[in-house]
């Protein structure tokens, strides 16, 4: 058997066996299940956080645009450290000192039921779309690394994400992150030495072999923001793109389940602070990293073939095809598979938070829960929850066969999303005269904005990007209604 089938198969074994093991030993509770019994310490929460926030498009999409652009293409997952070291002197402290669950809970709390259930269903379906566009990249990972074609890689490796979250929940996920961030890590570390060593370090990148329609940008290699205005949906088709990327990561770490989770299974506020700052630092080396490695792709491999029609400026063989170049059969296999596994980990936290806004914010409201009604045992909670995980997981790996693509979704998912809740939570914490009327309208046309600019062809006639339109449309809508509204009260 092919060497790489070997190594592929064992670790997933491992995964699917974290996931039984846990199931047995730790989750007793519906606590357990979601947030691991909040008892994690600052080691597995930061190494958590820094696995669910590198994903598909800081991988394989980062790598692929430094092909063409060079290290700025690094932003991509660099973009994640600001909105975390705010995070961490913002919104998270105060998450873990309410004890929640969820972040609509707090949107519930802090303006109301209608507003609540605006920002659960939004989260429930940006989570969907969001693990779909992972599905998608981890199961081209696959396909492009093993025998198997798109689909049938697609839905292999997506149930395996969707069987160890279903069956471990919390527990599975943080310490599958841990082990999964720290092999990745080592992993592209080595894989960029070798690539370092085999050009001959880093002054041999200042002269890269020509690729066509990007002959001009080898000179800038080097330079932290280079783009080449392409289409508007491409990465870095923009002149304000980097701008654009520290936005969608900002608001996304504030608004998404998936983060919230990671911060709400801390032990106390001091680890869930620290635990963001050392995510936060790590984004620095590991982001480079990404991007060196499709530079050195560049240099070592300058034929691969374009993607096609540059509607999407991603080389996605870039990585894996670099890594099978300068690699061992074997040491290939577990690089590509850890490869595989950190897009799991940002997969399985975004699925077990999909659940939790369904069990915690949506199911209570529409059975029109009261203190009257039986309450579900441990057991009863727990199995609804797996069903939810295997629902939502279910209906992403649809869309992943579908509907492929993974930068543009997860922008559309930020403006709609992520984008959308930002100014609500963090006007929500530090203004009082914000209210539900302001909040359900900032969510609202923060979407429309950014999804109408991109769809519209303004973001291409103006080489504005969405969510840089999107991010003030909202504030301003939140201010005025909030304004008008109370004035109407009075």
């Amino acid at each position: 058997m092919d060497p790489l089938w070997l190594v592929f198969a064992a670790y997933f074994a491992v995964l699917l066996l974290i996931g039984e093991v846990f199931a047995r030993l730790k989750v007793r509770t519906l606590d357990d299940y979601l947030l691991s019994g909040r008892e994690h310490g600052v080691a597995v929460t930061s190494l958590s956080l820094t696995a669910t926030v590198i994903g598909a498009g800081s991988t394989l999409g980062s790598a692929g645009v430094a092909y063409y652009v060079g290290v700025s293409a690094g932003w991509y997952l660099l973009s994640a450290g600001p909105g975390l070291v705010l995070l961490a002197y913002t919104l998270a402290p105060t998450l873990r000192e309410m004890s929640l669950y969820t972040v609509p809970e707090y949107v519930g709390r802090r303006y109301g039921g209608w507003a609540a259930i605006l920002a659960a269903v939004l989260g429930v379906l940006a989570l969907a779309l969001f693990v779909a566009a992972q599905f998608y990249a981890m199961g081209s990972l696959v396909a492009e690394t093993t025998p198997l074609d798109l689909r049938p890689a697609i839905v292999a490796a997506s149930l395996v994400v969707i069987a160890y979250t279903w069956r471990g929940g919390n527990w599975a996920i943080h310490w599958s992150d841990t082990f999964q961030v720290i092999l990745i890590v080592v992993g592209i570390g080595l894989v960029v030495a070798f690539a370092l060593d085999r050009v001959g370090g880093l002054e041999a990148f200042r002269q890269p072999p020509p690729t066509a329609g990007f002959e001009e940008v080898g000179s800038r290699w080097f330079h932290p923001v280079t783009r080449r205005p392409v289409s508007g949906w491409a990465p870095f088709a923009l002149g304000n793109t980097v701008l654009a990327w520290i936005v969608m990561s900002t608001t996304w770490h504030f608004a998404m389940q998936s983060t919230a989770q990671r911060i709400l299974s801390g032990r106390d506020v001091t680890v869930v602070r620290r635990s963001c700052l050392i995510a936060a630092a790590l984004t620095l080396p590991v982001g480079a990293m990404f991007a060196l490695s499709g530079m050195g792709a560049r240099m070592i491999l300058p034929g691969l073939e374009s993607p096609g029609a540059m509607q999407m400026l991603e080389q996605v063989r870039a990585l894996p095809a670099l890594v099978e170049a300068l690699l061992s059969p074997a040491l290939a296999g577990l690089v590509l598979a850890s490869l595989v596994a950190i897009m799991m980990s940002t997969c399985d936290s975004a699925l077990l938070g999909s659940a939790a806004l369904i069990v915690k914010d949506l199911s209570p409201r529409f059975r029109g829960d009261d203190a009257g009604e039986r309450k579900e045992t441990p057991e009863e909670e727990i199995r609804g929850s797996r069903r939810l995980v295997a629902i939502v997981g279910g209906g992403a790996l649809v869309t992943a066969l579908l509907t492929p693509g993974l930068v543009q979704t997860l922008e559309l998912v930020a403006a709609v999303y992520g984008v959308a809740l930002f100014w609500p939570l963090i006007l929500g914490r530090y203004w009082s005269g914000a209210n539900e009327a302001g909040a359900i309208a900032s969510m609202v046309s923060s979407g429309l904005a950014g999804v109408g600019w991109r769809w519209g062809g303004l973001e291409e006639a103006t080489g504005i990007h969405m969510l840089n339109v999107a991010l003030p449309v909202a504030v301003i809508v939140l201010f005025a209604v909030s304004r008008i509204s109370s004035r109407a009260e009075a």
